[in-house]
């Protein structure tokens, strides 16, 4: 499990930098991001900034110190990507949520825990959820995707394709449907967002399965990434590509 995750680590270093030095090698794409948030100074320079536990990756920097945070995406195919995890106990923070409703929470999550084959919410959990999923949806995609969406730029990056769309953080979360769809493993939020548990039950894990600890049961955000692409083609800021870059 740690060669693992430190394999995905080394990977998304690696992807980080390739957009950050596609930055540079591209200056027509620091331009357009220039004009789209009205940016006055100069371009200086981008650095990879991802170890720094926030959801920017690379940052552009301008003279005028209005910078812009890149959010960097990467996927082998078109699949289900993650886009934040979180503990329990902090989504409730986060929310306000209070006592009673972190309990039911957490005896929600460890029941999934016993059982992946049953729902994460049963029929009596949606009634109360459903109202807090509805209240919250905009809140929970952000959760999931940004920081300060005014100063923001989402990157996916095909490794595939070796193709970089990027578009205005604003406009995603503007875009994105607010819907809320129970299913098996938890809600949809629209088309192509999903929260879930997180799963994955490592033998090397100390804590049971059943212990809220768990790293399998912190809760998920994922993204669908071909539903995405399409739901906010209307929307992209400009695609380029970086396979000259590589080679």
């Amino acid at each position: 499990m740690t060669n693992l995750n430190n394999r995905n680590a080394y990977e998304g270093a690696k992807c980080e930098n390739l957009i950050k030095d596609s930055f540079k090698k591209h200056l027509d794409i620091i331009e357009k991001i220039r004009k789209t948030y009205n940016i006055k100074g100069e371009f200086e320079e981008t650095e990879a900034c991802g170890s720094q536990g926030k959801k920017a990756d690379v940052k552009i920097r301008f003279s005028c110190g209005n910078n812009i945070d890149v959010s960097v995406k990467s996927y082998r195919k078109k699949g289900v990507n993650q886009l934040t995890r979180i503990s329990v106990s902090n989504f409730c923070e986060y929310f306000k949520l209070g006592e009673n409703d972190r309990k039911d929470l957490e005896e929600i999550v460890v029941r999934k825990a016993k059982n992946s084959h049953t729902p994460l919410f049963r029929k009596e959990d949606e009634t109360k959820w459903e109202k807090f999923f509805r209240r919250n949806a905009e809140k929970i995609l952000k959760l999931g995707f940004s920081d300060d969406a005014s100063k923001e730029i989402l990157a996916l990056f095909s490794r595939e394709e070796s193709m970089v769309r990027l578009y205005s953080m604003e406009d995603v979360l503007n875009e994105l449907p607010k819907t809320i769809k129970f299913t098996r493993r938890g809600i949809n939020v629209g088309n192509c967002i999903s929260f879930q548990r997180k799963g994955g039950n490592g033998v090397k894990e100390e804590k049971p399965k059943t212990d809220i600890e768990h790293p399998g049961n912190n809760l998920q955000l994922k993204i669908k990434i071909d539903k995405f692409i399409e739901e906010m083609k209307n929307v992209l800021l400009i695609q380029y590509s970086i396979s000259d870059d590589i080679k």
